[in-house]
């Protein structure tokens, strides 16, 4: 006689590991068919924006949004060579540097050093 009971103990967990699966690959084929109709940037080009102007390497990268709500951008993670920790916004149609926040930063007269342009943090 088959026991039915234990493999219905287990269905909550396959069905609550798949979701956030699917949406993944949903999410990277959105992203996908956004770069191939030209409505985002590559990563390539923003990746190599953000090293000319922070130097540093990229520790992690993310496509947030949705055209419906304005659009995606980048956020792209950063250390740069003096150890400071940056999050960088960038908008994925443009290209355009949107926020800047950094960890690790010396204040100089209220204003952040290390604050190189865009919107500072709480800004948005």
């Amino acid at each position: 006689m088959m026991r039915i009971g234990p493999a219905l103990l287990l269905l909550p967990v396959l069905l609550a590991t798949a979701g956030p699966a699917a949406r993944a690959d949903d999410d990277h084929e959105r992203a996908r068919a956004a770069l191939r109709e030209g409505r985002i940037l590559p990563l390539e080009r923003i990746v190599e924006s953000a090293r000319q102007r922070f130097g540093g390497k990229v520790l992690d990268v993310d496509l947030e949004g949705e055209e419906e709500d304005g659009g995606f951008h980048y956020e792209l993670k950063l250390i740069t060579a003096d150890g400071r920790i940056m999050k960088l916004d960038y908008d994925a149609a443009t290209g355009e540097l949107l926020r800047i926040r950094d960890r690790h930063r010396k204040r100089d007269g209220g204003r952040h050093a290390g604050q190189e342009g865009g919107q500072e943090d709480g800004e948005r």
